[in-house]
């Protein structure tokens, strides 16, 4: 006999009835998450902890966010318990998409709108950056008396998006927030950065736009999204299949903003992986993923750092004989991949030392990271020939026709940041990704199958190296951060 169970749904929080058995949806409403220690004898602890999104009520009633129930939904029903599903969400006049301008719609733009309306919560995949502002504008003009608050991730990201915005629509009530204070009589479309602060208030806006979901993952910003809980809204984020969220991340920005609502990327992708085997060095003889595991495995790997530097050589001097093995594809005796002749190449390292060691190797390179003085930090000169650490390239963005990945590690999230913007390459992924399949353990061996399973998931083409591409068992999610309900 099936089981039954009720889901009600309410504005930002739901309710899942005390006969739902969260051992089902376990994967679904929560993650494993890093917490590090020091010791005081200067040894890191890393310890693995899971992180809620969800908290019981006193009935016993299982409380989630709402973007989450579409996925609850479908676990429910593959395991057999019917659920009676009760709507309790109700829309002002001014957040219901007019049906004069969905009359008015045909095709791809009609596709768009009848997505929009039926679905309060959604991502919406969009192939490049000034799609988003195509998307926006559609958006306020379907619902033409809806406040829309769009929460960029950076300052410059809101001007430009403006910028566009009211370039397309100049009799478009738009502006970006000012710094310091919130106006009291705001645009109705207003584009603001980073976490919201002081004078915000929810009931002032019916549509939330995330242009930056990368960054909308992250603590502050996330946590912030508490305040519109308790009013009707939607809320919208933008995605390109060239950012790469870790399951962690795709299960909050899902939680905010519900699943993938539409979609016209073609996931055929021009983007190739070709994995490269360094020289064997030495086992480092730790057994578990630390500092100096790190060192000794990637960041000060002498052999693995002179072969990168080669790699990195071969692209810039247009070295078609190493080129060729490296597996780059030619066509009529010229390497195929986006500006060959004159490539921009970029070497993403995970750390200040580990950039230092490669930039030994390679002195001619320009060097950007976030460590201390200005030794690095000065303004690129040699956009073509560039070392940068993960952290910088989160920050600033880079923009590469060649990604050397030389990071290592679990997965592939610093990939979200090899997108550059600029007035002649907006959003636009590398050609051609170089990586390493490093054996010096089985931790590195373990990372490789990470890394290849998160570029098979986003649709990459692999040159393959006849590994499993079964992830490790040992492998731990690199986010940490509390949940509040």
């Amino acid at each position: 006999m099936s089981q039954t169970a009720k889901i009600d749904i309410y504005h930002g929080r739901s309710r899942l009835a005390p006969s739902i058995d969260r051992n089902l949806l376990k994967d679904l409403i929560e993650f494993p998450a890093k917490e590090f220690s020091c010791k005081g004898n200067g040894v890191i602890r890393e310890d693995t902890t899971d992180t809620r999104l969800w908290r019981e009520c006193s009935s016993g009633q299982t409380i989630v966010l709402t973007g989450l129930v579409p996925a609850i939904l479908e676990r429910l029903n593959q395991s057999g318990v019917e659920v009676e599903v009760i709507e309790h969400r109700r829309f002002p006049k001014r957040q219901i998409l007019s049906q004069t301008v969905l009359r008015n719609s045909s095709g791809d733009e009609r596709e768009f709108l009848l997505a929009i309306k039926n679905n309060p919560l959604g991502q919406i995949e969009v192939s490049k950056r000034d799609e988003i502002v195509q998307r926006t504008l559609e958006i306020a003009h379907a619902f033409p008396a809806a406040k829309i608050l769009v929460r960029a991730s950076r300052k410059v990201d809101a001007n430009n998006l403006c910028n566009k915005l009211r370039l397309e629509d100049p009799e478009l009530d738009a502006s970006v927030k000012p710094p310091g204070y919130w106006p009291a009589k705001p645009s109705r479309i207003l584009f603001t950065c980073g976490a919201l602060n002081g004078g915000c208030e929810s009931k002032d806006w019916d549509i939330i736009l995330l242009p930056d979901p990368a960054k909308a993952v992250k603590k502050g910003f996330f946590g912030s999204m508490r305040i519109f809980r308790d009013y009707p809204y939607r809320c919208y984020s933008f995605i390109s299949p060239s950012i790469s969220l870790c399951p962690p991340e795709s299960l909050l920005l899902e939680a905010i903003s519900g699943r993938i609502i539409y979609s016209n990327v073609s996931h055929e992708t021009a983007v190739q992986v070709l994995w490269q085997k360094p020289p064997s060095a030495p086992a480092s003889g730790i057994k578990k993923r630390c500092l100096e595991w790190k060192q000794k495995s990637y960041w000060k790997n002498d052999r693995r750092n002179d072969f990168i530097a080669g790699v990195a050589r071969a692209f810039v001097t247009n070295n078609t004989k190493k080129l060729k093995k490296y597996g780059v594809p030619f066509h009529q005796g010229k390497p195929h991949f986006t500006n060959s002749d004159a490539p921009k190449v970029v070497i993403l390292v995970e750390s200040r030392e580990a950039g230092l060691e490669i930039e030994k190797r390679l002195p001619d390179w320009d060097f950007q990271s976030n460590g201390n003085g200005n030794v690095d930090n000065t303004q690129i000169t040699r956009p073509e020939k560039l070392i940068i650490t993960a952290t910088r390239a989160t920050q600033y963005g880079i923009d590469a026709d060649v990604l050397i990945y030389a990071a290592g590690g679990q997965g592939i999230g610093a990939l979200r940041s090899t997108i550059g913007e600029s007035e002649t390459r907006p959003y636009q992924a590398p050609s051609v990704v170089i990586d390493f399949a490093d054996e010096c353990d089985k931790i590195t061996e373990e990372d490789v199958r990470d890394r290849r399973k998160g570029y098979r998931n986003r649709g990459w083409k692999q040159q393959e190296q006849g590994l499993s591409s079964t992830p490790g068992k040992t492998t731990k999610i690199p986010v940490a951060q509390g949940v509040t309900l």
